[in-house]
């Protein structure tokens, strides 16, 4: 019966009930914005045996998942904030995922959405003022982190705030009471470039997000080789793919996943052959398997900060409409919802919340023609 209700709710939250208060979904095409935290120096010297390691992990190696949720009797009201011309899709795949688990935890809860459309100072400041007047303390709060000044000087002492999309280590000062989510990219790549062979190249996409990374990568990596601009069209991949430069090289990919899925296949075309291929949470995802060959993955190698939870818990959320497994939008909502909910208990999710911030622990992987599995 709980379920049925919850998906009521659902229908009731997306067809919208009043203009201020209940979410109308738009779904624009917008990226999110996603800035991370500070650079972290890397050891170079650490991969030498790269090959070795990566095609010594047998694909048919299945461990069983040993984490459990017990569901509990407690309640729970959360207010969810969020600007639908910004992150509108994001937002939607993240309230799915909240209501999936608060499902699963057999929990008597109240979730009101607030809808502020854009980050403007007065639409964020309103929003906080009447989820307060409601009478809702536990706050998810999906605003970028362009939002961030504005979110730091609200009046929100009495409230507990979770935002999935910043990170801690992007802002000089910071609220006591915010629980900043977002995963970093820096660790990610700290991660990956212990599989660096000192002879560094790198490809970036003409995109925000692209651009960021290739900061952040070159805060880490001493010297590169060759770095090279993946256009959003007209791409001409010969000339990109087709250098000498690249042979056992440390090629890192700082691109989306159909670029990366073109890039590796015309690797292999042109017989060029990097000694590993690296990439970030960006390529952690089922659609590269789809895209690519086995052999145009054999030597790539990717980073995700997603933990594995109960299977079940996957399986209801996935229900629901969200994805905890390969998006981290979502995986770092199911943080804060948990966190909100359980107080920072494990009880079966296993990402700890420290000083302020969701610390993550990015894992690698290699790819079969199954999918992901993890580098031990």
């Amino acid at each position: 019966m709980k379920q049925l209700l919850s998906i009521i709710f659902v229908a009731a939250i997306f067809i919208g009930c009043t203009p201020k208060q209940e979410v109308e979904i738009n779904i624009p095409q917008k990226e999110v914005s996603e800035q991370l935290g500070k650079p972290i120096t890397n050891d170079f010297e650490l991969g030498q045996n790269v090959g070795e390691q990566i095609e010594g992990v047998d694909p048919l190696v299945i461990e069983e998942n040993e984490f459990t949720l017990e569901a509990s009797q407690k309640s729970v009201n959360v207010a969810i904030v969020y600007p639908s011309r910004v992150v509108g899709r994001y937002a939607k795949s993240s309230m799915n995922t909240i209501l999936g688990y608060l499902s699963f935890m057999n929990a008597s809860y109240n979730v009101k959405v607030y809808d502020t459309e854009n980050e403007n100072p007065e639409n964020i400041t309103k929003a906080f003022e009447d989820l307060k007047t409601d009478g809702y303390e536990k706050v998810i709060a999906l605003f970028t982190p362009r939002a961030a000044s504005t979110l730091h000087t609200l009046d929100s002492s009495s409230l507990s705030v979770f935002l999935p999309l910043s990170n801690k280590g992007d802002y000089e000062t910071y609220n006591d009471n915010f629980v900043y989510g977002a995963i970093s990219y820096d660790k990610q790549i700290q991660k990956l470039l212990e599989y660096s062979n000192i002879k560094n190249t790198m490809f970036y996409q003409e995109s925000y997000i692209g651009k960021k990374l290739k900061e952040k990568y070159e805060k880490q990596v001493p010297s590169t080789v060759t770095t090279k601009l993946i256009k959003n069209k007209r791409n001409y991949f010969k000339w990109i793919v087709k250098d000498h430069k690249l042979n056992n090289s440390t090629l890192f990919l700082n691109t989306k996943i159909v670029k990366t899925s073109i890039i590796l296949s015309q690797l292999r075309a042109y017989e060029t052959k990097p000694k590993v291929i690296l990439s970030t949470q960006l390529n952690f995802n089922p659609k590269i398997i789809a895209l690519t060959q086995e052999k145009d993955r054999k030597n790539l190698v990717v980073a995700s900060s997603i933990d594995k939870v109960d299977d079940k818990l996957i399986d209801t959320i996935k229900m629901y409409g969200g994805d905890i497994e390969y998006n981290w939008v979502d995986y770092s909502t199911l943080v804060g919802i948990h966190y909100l909910f359980e107080s920072n208990q494990s009880n079966g999710i296993n990402t700890k919340i420290e000083d302020n911030r969701v610390i993550y622990e990015p894992k690698l992987y290699k790819t079969t023609r199954f999918g992901f599995l993890e580098i031990k």
